[in-house]
């Protein structure tokens, strides 16, 4: 038996708002239309460290997933503008990255790795798959079909052991907590407020770096190691040496061709170099005179895609 509506329902139902006289109220203020799409991400440093050479150009941006993003978009000549905030909290699903496009829609830092990476049904929140829409053009950064194997390899290896050095640099080794995380990241905050935030975001990172690690599941008091982070991340950089010897002096891992592989190494060398410089990482990366090629690499895509200006970064 079907369940009667309730009459306040019926008479609602009934009547016609359209008939009423409507008055439209202009707002007071109109936010201005993109002519581009635009990523909003951390802002760059005040201060790098300066014992990489007065030519060297400044980051974009201090934050490693921002400067991910901000390269693979180069990498393909994406039309993009540039915004900064500090504030994860404005992206919907609370992590930046995040590109904004034109038609007023979202892509999240998900969604714009999973269109970079090809991946099927990646969408941008609120909206429908559009083959016209302005995020088209994220799909161009790929491989030759013969490379993507050996590329899906050896990210997959850097995603792996270069990720958790980075954040264990930046959250839970004493120097880089200090320096990095309440800083760069907490810096806008106020001083009491930032220490609260500080030890939340350090427990939060300690407990998923214990939790990725292979040992985990022998128990739950298990310390963390960054040393083993580091040396996990060191050996990885070694199995990259050997991508460079095959390709010769064109600093491209794979196909001659810039592709996501690059732009992982290339934003994980990168922030440990703008590390301070007495971080554990950024001494045992400089001062291994193996790793002079992969600095090399890193300085040179430096110069070459973010010597312009911020607020040109997104010109192709």
């Amino acid at each position: 038996m079907a369940t009667p509506e309730a009459p306040l329902r019926e008479i609602l139902k009934s009547i016609s708002f359209t008939r009423f006289p409507l008055r439209a109220i202009e707002p007071f203020f109109v936010a201005d239309k993109l002519e581009k799409p635009k990523l909003l991400c951390y802002p760059p440093l005040l201060q790098a460290p300066t014992d990489l050479g007065s030519t060297v150009p400044k980051l974009p941006t201090f934050d490693l997933k921002s400067l991910y993003v901000l390269t693979a978009l180069r990498f393909i000549g994406y039309d993009f503008d540039v915004g900064y905030t500090s504030e994860p909290d404005a992206s919907p699903d609370k992590v930046l990255p995040f590109l904004l496009l034109c038609d007023g829609t979202v892509l999240t830092y998900k969604g714009i790795m999973g269109k970079l990476k090809g991946v099927p049904g990646s969408s941008t929140e609120n909206r429908a798959d559009d083959k016209n829409s302005s995020d088209g053009a994220l799909d161009q950064l790929c491989l030759p079909e013969s490379d993507l194997p050996s590329e899906l390899v050896y990210r997959t290896m850097a995603e792996r052991n270069f990720l958790p050095a980075v954040e264990y640099m930046s959250w839970a080794d004493p120097v880089g907590r200090e320096c990095i995380g309440e800083e760069r990241y907490l810096g806008n905050y106020p001083t009491v407020i930032r220490y609260v935030l500080s030890w939340i975001k350090t427990s939060e990172a300690t407990q998923n770096l214990k939790m990725a690690q292979p040992e985990h599941s022998a128990g739950a008091s298990m310390l963390l190691d960054g040393e083993t982070l580091y040396e996990n991340a060191f050996r990885a950089l070694d199995s990259l040496l050997v991508l460079f010897e095959d390709v010769g002096n064109t600093r491209i891992f794979l196909a001659g061709k810039p592709s996501l592989l690059d732009a992982l190494v290339f934003s994980c060398i990168s922030v440990v170099l703008d590390a301070p410089v007495d971080s554990p990482l950024r001494k045992a990366l400089i001062q291994k005179n193996t790793y002079r090629p992969v600095l090399d690499y890193a300085l040179q895509l430096r110069k070459k895609y973010f010597s312009q200006p911020a607020n040109q970064l997104g010109s192709a």
